[in-house]
């Protein structure tokens, strides 16, 4: 009996001895021991690199490559960290660079990823925006009902200025009309 009581009682002092060691600051981290401070300073480092190389002087391919390393450091982080408040920006970086690699069913997933799991985002104006374009003008045959769709979300926000609403309600009324024929037929007469 005094023996059991022994064994409780030490099993007891390593628990609570490990919860008292346990900081409660402790950064989250990855099944790879990565913080999201690290992740995240690993992809600005890169970011920083990519802008401060001259993409002119550099062959497609080799281009391609950086932006696939960018992607797949975006990609571990929203991964690891998929509430967390930077897997926000990286999805809407990885809506853009798939946007710039012209792989546009990619870069509208992503901006759909990111309208569902942060529908709060703070440039979400921007990624509507950029969603309503890419069907407007990128995605063979034309999506009329995304274009609508997305500009509809514009228009029912109310922190969206109201010249912007007014240039999407006449852009909704001609939206029989490709976007290079909508542009022509609005272009000034002058020029």
């Amino acid at each position: 009996m005094i023996q059991t009581f022994r064994f409780f009682a030490l099993v007891l002092w390593v628990f609570v001895l490990f919860a008292c060691n346990a900081d409660p600051k402790k950064e989250e981290t990855n099944e790879n021991g990565s913080s999201p401070k690290a992740l995240k300073e690993r992809i600005t480092r890169y970011e920083d690199s990519l802008a401060s190389m001259d993409a002119s002087k550099l062959s497609p391919a080799a281009y391609n490559l950086n932006q696939i390393e960018l992607i797949n450091r975006l990609e571990s982080y929203v991964k690891a960290f998929p509430k967390d408040a930077f897997s926000a920006e990286c999805l809407f970086k990885l809506h853009m660079v798939f946007a710039g690699l012209n792989a546009q069913e990619k870069s509208l997933a992503y901006g759909d990823s990111l309208l569902r799991r942060f529908p709060n985002y703070e440039n979400r104006s921007l990624l509507l925006e950029s969603m309503a374009s890419s069907y407007d003008m990128f995605i063979t045959p034309r999506d009329t009902a995304s274009v609508r769709k997305y500009y509809t979300m514009l228009l029912q926000d109310n922190r969206y200025p109201d010249v912007k609403k007014k240039e999407i309600l006449k852009r909704l009324k001609n939206l029989h009309l490709t976007w290079l024929d909508y542009a022509k037929k609005n272009a000034p007469k002058n020029l």
